[in-house]
């Protein structure tokens, strides 16, 4: 397991690493030896060899390129790894912002060290963690529309009536993937991979993979994505 830590603050560091070190010993070191690199800004991070990186840690101010731009910087840099944000700043669009650019999830520096393990732990599988308190906000859930399918059989649509390569496009999707990156796993086209999510999202009622991905994690349907 290979993280990379992007944050200005050296005391961050010594805390991550040592939860980090934590989850391995757990775990009876099953995902090999623990990496652990950790860099002041995304100029130092750019510097780093990319091929094995398996998660980003990056904080979203950060001295020089932050924000957004960062994370699209570091997206294109370890492209086969996870970048997940962290940040002191946890409003609803500020949430919305960061996981409509693709980030793995997003992870509020307020978060207490057990929180903080379940989320790192969450990403490490795969899987993009979004705090509780966005998903079930009032601007994000939405009155159900009538030919939507309802969170009761969410897990069953998912399962059953969607096709292999859609269940496939959509967990990639909600991944936080971009869809070229989709593309070249599965080996198809671009459009097709736009097709794919448009009739999805129709059938959830959404219009993007944030609402998409809100929408599975309130019905606690991610298991039917395999």
């Amino acid at each position: 397991m290979h993280v990379v830590l992007v944050d200005d603050h050296q005391l961050i560091w010594n805390g991550t690493r040592r939860l980090l070190e934590e989850m391995h010993r757990e775990t009876g070191g099953v995902a090999g030896t623990l990496q652990f690199q950790a860099v002041l800004d995304v100029e130092a991070a750019c510097a780093l060899p990319c091929s094995d990186v398996d998660l980003v840690l990056l904080d979203y101010h950060l001295p020089g390129l932050s924000g957004l731009p960062a994370l699209q910087r570091m997206q294109q840099r370890f492209e086969g790894a996870s970048v997940c944000m962290l940040s002191a700043e946890s409003g609803s669009d500020h949430i919305r912002a960061v996981l409509e650019a693709g980030a793995s999830g997003f992870i509020p520096k307020s978060y207490s060290e057990a929180d903080m393990s379940m989320a790192l732990r969450l990403v490490l599988r795969q899987r993009v963690y979004v705090p509780a308190e966005f998903v079930f906000s009032e601007d994000v859930v939405r009155g159900h529309e009538a030919d939507e399918v309802g969170s009761e059989d969410l897990a069953n649509f998912l399962r059953i009536d969607l096709s292999t390569r859609q269940r496939e496009v959509l967990a990639l999707a909600l991944q936080g993937l971009p869809n070229k990156s989709i593309a070249r796993r599965l080996d198809i086209a671009e459009g097709t991979v736009k097709v794919h999510l448009s009739m999805v999202y129709r059938a959830l009622g959404v219009k993007n993979r944030v609402s998409a991905l809100c929408r599975v994690l309130q019905a606690g349907a991610t298991h039917a994505l395999g």
